[in-house]
């Protein structure tokens, strides 16, 4: 995954077809079929089976697969999209507080275990 999220032709590439997709509706559909949306239902199902077993409290689970999302790859498309990069160690340190953030966010209150 982080070859993907730090290749700088592949960022480069994202960067265009979001660009164009004005132009080029068609685009949409292939970009949706390679985007972050192919993975929701895995990631919704992980979360909801956490949930289930008391270990997260996930009132909104959409909101929660894009707030995850947000904290483990959106910094290397902002820096790609300016043609720079996130180093290892900066990435392995935004990772780490990533999923502390969203563990200690969405820690469960005491006899709490609901997704919508």
């Amino acid at each position: 995954m982080a070859g993907l999220r730090d290749n700088p032709e592949v960022l480069a590439l994202r960067n265009v077809v979001g660009r164009e997709l004005h132009r080029f509706p068609e685009l949409d559909a292939v970009r949706r079929a390679a985007g972050p949306e192919r993975h929701h239902p895995a990631v919704a199902k992980a979360l909801r089976t956490l949930a289930d077993r008391g270990r997260l409290d996930i009132p909104d689970l959409e909101a929660a697969i894009v707030q995850l999302y947000a904290l483990l790859l959106y910094p290397h498309v902002v820096f790609g999209a300016y043609g720079t990069r996130v180093d290892d160690d900066l990435t392995e340190r935004l990772i780490t507080a990533g999923v502390d953030m969203f563990l200690g966010y969405y820690a469960p209150s005491p006899g709490a275990s609901r997704v919508t």
